[in-house]
């Protein structure tokens, strides 16, 4: 009777977890970002999605929200990653589900999945992808700071966000 009760808690347990490891871990270590997270309403933690992989080593993660208090809405969500040299990557969800995010795009290519990426820039200094996948929109923006000397591609922004467990 007691393995029953056991494996019913941990059914339980399980079922009522968030299932994104990426991002429960990330939680772990970065205390202000869980702090930030669960103050967000739960369909828009749901929606939260984190890269398991990134294209340099980090020193410090953030959250950024984009929300207009008065209306209750949420437009976008971004987690800030930063090397401390002056490399940032955001890795963003738009909330807003009918959004014209992308149409006109001509420069694409895919995640290993097939899914459509729009690539929005790419110069030396800045990279941005878009894609929808599940019903939200994505997007991932590399800043590189002048003074960096560092080379990054469109290459290594596909690879995060072929990363990111939905």
């Amino acid at each position: 009777m007691k393995k029953i009760i056991v494996a019913i808690s941990l059914l339980l347990l399980t079922a009522c977890t968030n299932g994104n490891s990426t991002l429960n871990k990330l939680k772990e270590d970065y205390p202000i970002v869980k702090e930030e997270v669960e103050k967000l309403p739960k369909d828009i933690q749901n929606e939260l999605v984190v890269p398991d992989k990134l294209p340099f080593d980090v020193k410090n993660v953030s959250i950024e929200v984009g929300a207009d208090p008065r209306q209750k809405t949420y437009d976008h969500t971004s987690f800030k990653y930063t090397d401390g040299k002056g490399v940032i990557l955001y890795v963003t969800t738009i909330h807003p589900k009918n959004n014209d995010f992308g149409k006109n795009q001509k420069n694409t290519t895919k995640l290993n999945d097939g899914t459509k990426v729009i690539i929005d820039r790419d110069d030396e200094k800045a990279k941005i992808i878009r894609w929808k996948k599940q019903g939200h929109y994505r997007e991932l923006m590399l800043i590189i700071s002048p003074d960096v000397d560092a080379n990054y591609t469109i290459k290594d922004l596909i690879k995060v966000a072929d990363s990111i467990n939905y």
